[in-house]
């Protein structure tokens, strides 16, 4: 899943990802194509079965109305001359059924044809037995020898005492070409008789039958029903194959209409998704859901030569696990007006990891970072609250940069109600920007943070030279200082030579470390716990 997530990331899978585009279209809409022809198909195979079974309806419609002409006017003696006149009327209705039979107790004693049977013909076991006295029992393919019919075979239908022959129905014989099809006899749903077409066709059918797309997936089509009274059925077959041979012109207008659309999707989904998937976007959308860790970075006192503090530093870890410096997602907070959200997250982030492992005795001054604009003392101090209160191991200091949206007399105001809070006031990046001596003086802050550009300056170098007059300068103010950017053994003895110097930060003492690291760290490098005094920045 993170892979997958990282190629949506990344920003240099433009092309991959608009292919990738364009296929889940063009499988979306072939898809789509698919689905609509599939029940097209399913629909056309239903309407033709229907027409199959249109006969065999008309043909049960027929029987039971003849049963019901029968019962009706059949009130003569049984086989009595006026019956058997009257069953030759009912015979020459307009319904196709000419052959009507007397037969109580299945044993025939008359019929239209026959007359008075000399002997009455049993007619044995029905194949399908009648459900009740008012439903229909059958013989199959019956020899009609004993009604003078000799070599030919029917259908014998009884209701009752009364009974007729079934006149022979056939499928239609214009059958669509991409279709074929199975008429059975239907005697249960674990016993039929095939009758014509495509022997076979009717089991392969109710056993495989199922939704058009599975039937797409399958390469063929099925379709089973069966007339009102559940005897005559038909089942329908048609392959894939067919449907192309017959249409393959129109196969190939699909594949084009869809691999056109997929590409025009392709093309106006990208940038959604890109905007979707931007960093910033991604950023906005995890931003309050746990996605911001700390990490701690030593601050060496070098005065004693011991890690006595560390700068909580924040990241962001991604969708995919990386964790993001701050110089990518800063610009967004301040962007957004997350500002003062972001810092409160930092802080209950860093407390709770702080809390939860550093050892008993330790005290640790702890620095953060704010942004310029939440220099607002009435802010802030709620937002620092756990680590001022009694009893906490922690020296709070927050290191602001100095701005043009900042007067110094606003600053200055905010300052002394933040250290009246307990909470001290560094400058940050001394020596940059809007960084003056005249604010250095006029401001009443705890310490000073020299840029790192000082002291990341190759030796001999123009700013390699001013770092030492920048140290002379802040030291000359009677503020803390702290140079960051240490990145060389050479560069951090020179300083502790110097011994103008309060504290340092830099690779060259640590990288920037997540918590149990730090704490090992801080083990290591730092006081003893029943040594560890109170600091005094």
């Amino acid at each position: 899943m993170s892979r997958f997530v990282g190629i949506l990331i990344a920003g240099t899978h433009q092309r991959g990802l608009r292919i990738g585009l364009w296929l889940v279209a063009f499988i979306v809409l072939l898809f789509g194509a698919t689905w609509i022809v599939a029940e097209q198909v399913s629909l056309n195979m239903r309407v033709e079965t229907q027409r199959s079974l249109a006969g065999f309806e008309r043909l049960r419609a027929n029987v039971l109305s003849t049963f019901e002409e029968m019962d009706r006017r059949l009130v003569q003696p049984a086989c009595s001359p006026a019956f058997l006149e009257e069953l030759r009327r009912i015979a020459f209705l307009p319904d196709g059924i000419n052959e009507l039979l007397y037969a109580p107790g299945g044993s025939v004693q008359c019929s239209v044809n026959s007359g008075r049977l000399a002997t009455p013909q049993p007619l044995g076991e029905p194949d399908i037995p009648a459900q009740n006295p008012f439903d229909m029992a059958f013989w199959i393919d019956m020899d009609l020898g004993f009604l003078g019919l000799d070599g030919m075979q029917g259908i014998l239908a009884q209701r009752g005492s009364l009974a007729m022959i079934v006149p022979p129905q056939s499928l239609p014989a214009t059958g669509p070409r991409w279709m074929e099809q199975e008429l059975i006899f239907r005697f249960s749903d674990d016993a039929w008789l095939h009758r014509q077409g495509e022997a076979g066709l009717y089991d392969e059918a109710t056993r495989h039958s199922g939704p058009p797309l599975m039937s797409v997936l399958r390469g063929v089509f099925y379709e089973v029903a069966c007339d009102t009274g559940g005897i005559h059925c038909v089942a329908n077959r048609s392959y894939l194959t067919q449907l192309f041979g017959l249409g393959w012109a129109t196969v190939a207008v699909i594949l084009l209409v869809a691999s056109v659309l997929a590409a025009w999707t392709a093309q106006h989904l990208q940038p959604i998704i890109e905007r979707y998937w931007s960093f910033e976007a991604r950023f906005l959308r995890r931003f309050d859901k746990g996605s911001v860790v700390c990490a701690y970075q030593p601050l060496l006192d070098l005065k004693r030569n011991l890690v006595t503090g560390c700068e909580v530093l924040a990241r962001w870890r991604d969708l995919d696990g990386t964790i993001v410096p701050p110089d990518r997602f800063l610009p967004i907070i301040e962007k957004h007006g997350l500002t003062e959200r972001f810092t409160a997250i930092v802080v209950a982030y860093a407390y709770a990891d702080l809390t939860a492992h550093l050892p008993n005795g330790v005290r640790l001054q702890v620095n953060f970072n704010i942004f310029p604009q939440d220099l607002d003392a009435a802010r802030l101090v709620p937002v620092f609250a756990p680590f001022l209160a009694e009893g906490t191991p922690f020296d709070v200091v927050v290191e602001i940069v100095e701005t043009a949206e900042i007067s110094p007399e606003t600053a200055q105001v905010e300052i002394e109600r933040l250290r009246a809070a307990g909470i001290k006031v560094y400058i940050d990046d001394f020596g940059a920007g809007y960084s003056s001596m005249h604010n250095l003086a006029a401001l009443s802050i705890d310490g000073v943070k020299l840029d790192r550009s000082f002291a990341m300056a190759p030796d001999h170098s123009v700013m390699a030279t001013m770092l030492t007059h920048a140290i002379d300068l802040v030291q000359a103010s009677g503020r803390s200082l702290v140079v960051e950017g240490v990145e060389t053994d050479e560069r951090l003895e020179a300083l502790k030579a110097a011994d103008l110097v309060d504290f340092a930060q830099g690779y060259g003492i640590s990288r920037p470390l997540m918590i149990n690291p730090f704490i090992a760290y801080l083990a290591e490098h730092g006081p003893r716990p029943k040594s560890w005094p109170r600091l005094v920045a």
